[in-house]
């Protein structure tokens, strides 16, 4: 393999003939070449770099480089200089003719800003307590088992209020060991699986058995209408699933608004606490882009490392 020199005395070489070399030479400083060296030898591999490699290189390629760093656990800061490191040398390429259009170009390949992070969405472990707390003393034994297998349902599995109203007990299936919720009709349009922990199992179980000793019919659709008024017996819908976590927010004397999707963004956080992958996170939550789950591993790392933890008055 031939070693790129990043001495600025190197000759400037046709850029079809050495990209790197040319790239290179163009920067001032001896530590700014050894950084795109680095960041671009890890994009490209340790080998020379062709005309031929550099036209080949997609959007789509730069975008699953970023995801696969993301996916690593680098840190926000790095990827975007790597980032920048590929959209500097993707422009000079695009002016010297060797690719038409920039695939790093800064419109089409975002990096992960500060302002993408999602602040204040999950619900704090104490409000969370206090909600099951209001859950556990209602009187009545069907509502409170409906409602602890909701909460339950939304906390532990990450599903979409939609999702839950949705459920339906042909839909819990037996993999191996594993109880499995096959989700019919997601939001990408393309079904899909999610496991059902034990805990969720058991809520799950105790509200059917309840719902049989208080003489509900059988049907296939898992949580029913418990209202007094014509609505009773049948289907929840994805805003009665909303306003059944408003009413416990409220009763728990919380002085924040809680939403029945904030249990999803507090599944993604608790996960990532308890020491969740990236991957694992996006599986389970079903992001289509990793970028999504990112942004609740940045507001961690936010949190957990922050300027103000250095300030000392004494």
């Amino acid at each position: 393999m031939r070693e790129i020199s990043v001495s600025s005395s190197s000759p400037l070489r046709p850029v079809v003939d050495d990209p790197l070399g040319q790239f290179l030479a163009g920067q001032r400083t001896e530590r700014t070449r050894k950084a795109y060296l680095s960041d671009l030898r890890q994009f490209f591999g340790s080998g020379a770099i062709t005309s031929e490699d550099v036209r080949g290189v997609t959007f789509s390629d730069i975008v699953e480089y970023r995801n696969g760093l993301a996916a690593l656990g680098r840190r926000r800061a790095t990827i975007n200089r790597k980032l920048s490191s590929l959209k500097a040398f993707f422009k000079m390429m695009t002016a010297a003719g060797v690719v038409d259009k920039n695939p790093a170009d800064t419109t089409l390949v975002k990096g992960y800003r500060l302002e993408d992070i999602l602040v204040g969405k999950a619900i704090h472990k104490k409000s969370l307590q206090r909600i099951f707390d209001e859950v556990e003393v209602v009187d009545d034994d069907l509502t409170r088992s409906r409602d602890l297998a909701i909460f339950h349902v939304m906390l532990f599995c990450g599903l979409r209020r939609s999702e839950v109203a949705n459920m339906a007990w042909s839909d819990l299936v037996q993999d191996g060991a594993f109880t499995v919720l096959r989700l019919p009709n997601t939001k990408s349009g393309v079904p899909q699986d999610v496991k059902i922990q034990s805990v969720v199992v058991h809520f799950l179980e105790l509200y059917r058995d309840t719902l049989l000793e208080n003489g509900y019919p059988a049907q296939d659709r898992i949580f029913i209408s418990l209202s007094r008024n014509d609505s009773h017996g049948k289907p929840l819908t994805d805003q009665s699933i909303n306003l059944i976590v408003r009413k416990y927010s409220l009763s728990a004397g919380l002085d924040h608004r809680v939403t029945a999707h904030m249990f999803r963004h507090t599944c993604c956080t608790l996960s990532i606490e308890g020491g969740a992958k990236p991957q694992q996170v996006q599986a389970h939550l079903r992001h289509k882009d990793l970028k999504t789950t990112m942004r609740y591993y940045e507001n961690r790392e936010k949190l957990t490392d922050n300027a103000s933890d250095y300030i000392r008055i004494s």
